[in-house]
């Protein structure tokens, strides 16, 4: 579904990836994981078009994106949900939610799509219509996912979904990436709670200063001593 082909990035003349390579396939839920400033955004970045790489491809259910604009991709269903959550803080929940579909083909079965979003986060339909700038920061993140299932994602690119969460909404929120990923969207997960996100994955890839240090099934990752000491904490 997404093949990064050896990819450099540069921020200027400062090279901040170095011949990075990763996939995912249909179905899988993919993470990337690394300590903070191991190039994990700017990675994100490159992938949805918001940074250009200077040699490599960088590939979408088999056609380049080198070219095509971000805004282009998520008509594609390719999404990113930002670290940071981006949201619109002056307007309400329904009215987020309803930027999310934005392009013509995500705002076919509109109310359908809102509905499921509800389901998966009933705060959010019990605050339709309050204003986001009054909201706590787990459900914003909660709204910043629902508006980028309004898009009707094949992909979803999570960056940072659990970062500043309160332990309880951490395990809500890993619990809501299996659901979506039950219902058939492949997701890119890039975390910094590297455990947890072991746990949900079926592969990984492990940067280290922008280059990739280690890959393969989670499992055996997240069972690995070298991974444990460095990024797990134990």
């Amino acid at each position: 579904m997404l093949e990064v082909e050896r990819i450099s990035v540069f921020y200027g003349d400062i090279q901040v990836i170095f011949d990075l390579s990763l996939r995912v396939e249909a179905g899988e839920i993919v993470t990337l994981i690394g300590s903070n400033g191991a190039g994990k955004t700017t990675t994100v970045n490159a992938i949805c078009g918001i940074l250009r790489p200077r040699s490599g491809d960088i590939r979408y259910q088999g056609s380049s994106l080198l070219t095509v604009p971000p805004y282009a991709l998520v008509g594609l269903g390719l999404v990113q949900v930002p670290e940071g959550r981006m949201l619109y803080p002056q307007l309400t929940v329904r009215e987020n939610l309803k930027m999310g579909a934005y392009a013509r083909a995500s705002r076919k079965a509109l109310h359908h799509k809102m509905a499921r979003v509800f389901e998966l986060f009933p705060q959010l339909a019990e605050r339709q219509g309050q204003l986001v700038n009054t909201m706590s920061g787990g459900e914003q993140q909660m709204l910043a996912i629902g508006r980028g299932l309004m898009s009707a994602p094949k992909l979803l690119v999570l960056d940072e979904p659990s970062i500043g969460l309160a332990p309880m909404l951490v395990a809500e929120t890993f619990r809501v990436i299996e659901e979506i990923n039950r219902g058939g969207v492949s997701i890119l997960l890039i975390e910094q709670n590297a455990a947890r996100a072991l746990e949900i994955s079926q592969r990984a890839y492990v940067l280290e200063h922008g280059q990739l240090a280690h890959q393969g099934e989670a499992k055996r990752l997240l069972n690995d001593e070298n991974i444990k000491s460095a990024y797990l904490g134990i």
